[in-house]
């Protein structure tokens, strides 16, 4: 076989865009299939950057289509499980007849699908273990991780995942071979059970779940049923894995799950192809499985209703012309405007009062507040989207540093730290100019 390899991936979104970006930047001829506003972005760019925390930042000249119109020696399916079928169907004549189709996906059904469509000799399942994002479109972020695992169904495939995985060789992506791939895939199909459909659920991160007891215990429940699942295949996962699922997060403790990343996307999360194969294996006695299944599909399953987080945020400004700032004690550090979320069922003046007093004990009335602005980029935040209305108030009170704030000081605004967080530099800014 020759070593270069003319290669289509379909459904690329940051899975697909990644791993396909690097092999094009290994040598091959690669095509990625998108759709949306990521297809526009690539096409104007004329190809697609990577931020990799490993890999460094590079931008890669790769072509991306609609749909495919040539041959291809491999073709990679890194769609949504929902979209297995379609896209079968989509590329079965582009493939050549000695060519081989990459399931580069989540759960276990998914290459079964693949297979049946094309046949075990010439499907290749492969499992990634990463942290991606795409932000923006035409960018890809890869934050943790970036390890694939592939195998074959039978001893032809078997040799086909060995040449796919040698085109990973001096890419600096790990990519081995096994020859009990259906059990990787279980194992994998373990740690998205337990993090990807709580963290949509709750609209948490890996490491959230994880420290969390309540959280943590239903993440054990979902593992039970899902290893209970995987002995209807004939596959017996060992106990001392099973315990450590849910503190695989190295380098994900921070990470926001694809299932988390599809609903600040108002896309639909991949429920069914990460929870039907332990509900439907099991029978009726998924109990935990099927609660969180169902609360996800009552909550996501036809309409989102997903806006913005509602924040205030108070400038208290001395009669020195000073700003008051905190210094944070949790992510992202640095220092920045007191403030935080609105409680359900107060108003937005009474969060502004009680923020300010619980992060730095200062008290002022709701009277005292003045409208400053409405900030509502939603990249202002790292965590996720955010409208804070933010206001001013003057005291000479001292302050005193508690809840979330580190520690609490008064700064010139012509001599502002340097690590100011959030836009706070940016609402600053506007209230230099106010109050001069």
């Amino acid at each position: 076989m020759s070593s270069f390899k003319k290669i289509a991936v379909f459904g690329a979104g940051a899975v697909g865009s990644f791993y396909g970006s690097i092999l094009k930047k290994a040598g091959h001829d690669v095509t990625l299939v998108a759709r949306g506003e990521h297809l526009r972005k690539i096409n104007e760019l004329q190809g697609l950057y990577i931020k990799s925390y490993k890999l460094g930042d590079f931008f890669v000249d790769i072509d991306a289509k609609s749909e495919l119109e040539d041959g291809y020696d491999i073709i990679i399916i890194s769609t949504k499980s929902k979209d297995t079928a379609f896209a079968c169907s989509s590329v079965k004549k582009y493939l050549k007849e000695d060519g081989y189709v990459v399931s580069m996906q989540n759960g276990v059904d998914n290459y079964k699908i693949i297979a049946e469509s094309f046949g075990k000799d010439s499907t290749v399942v492969c499992s990634v273990y990463v942290g991606l994002t795409v932000e923006p479109y035409g960018t890809v972020v890869h934050s943790a991780a970036g390890k694939l695992v592939v195998g074959g169904l039978t001893d032809k495939s078997k040799t086909k995942a060995k040449e796919f995985s040698n085109l990973f060789k001096h890419t600096g992506i790990e990519c081995s071979e096994v020859d009990n791939i259906e059990e990787v895939a279980w194992k994998k199909l373990l740690w998205n059970v337990a993090f990807n459909p709580l963290s949509a659920l709750l609209e948490t991160t890996c490491g959230r779940l994880t420290k969390n007891e309540d959280s943590l215990h239903l993440m054990k429940m979902m593992i039970n049923e899902c290893v209970e699942a995987a002995r209807t295949d004939g596959i017996y996962l060992d106990e001392k894995y099973k315990e450590s699922v849910p503190f695989m997060i190295d380098g994900l403790e921070d990470y926001k799950t694809s299932m988390l990343q599809d609903i600040e996307k108002l896309r639909n999360p991949e429920v069914d192809g990460i929870l039907l194969p332990v509900i439907n294996r099991l029978e009726g006695k998924a109990y935990y499985c099927d609660s969180i299944y169902r609360a996800l599909s009552f909550k996501y399953g036809k309409k989102f209703i997903y806006p913005p987080k509602l924040t205030v945020d108070v400038i208290v400004v001395n009669s020195k012309k000073q700003v008051l700032l905190i210094e944070r004690k949790n992510k992202p550090y640095g220092w920045a405007i007191p403030g935080g979320f609105v409680d359900y069922g107060e108003t937005v003046e009474q969060a502004a009062v009680r923020e300010l007093l619980e992060e730095t004990s200062i008290g002022i009335s709701e009277k005292e507040l003045k409208l400053l602005g409405i900030y509502s980029d939603p990249k202002r935040d790292p965590r996720g989207h955010t409208v804070s209305i933010v206001y001013y108030a003057y005291s000479d009170s001292k302050p005193l540093a508690a809840d979330d704030a580190k520690s609490a000081k008064f700064f010139e605004l012509s001599s502002l730290p340097d690590n100011v967080v959030f836009d706070h530099i940016k609402i600053l800014n506007d209230l230099k100019i106010l109050i001069k």
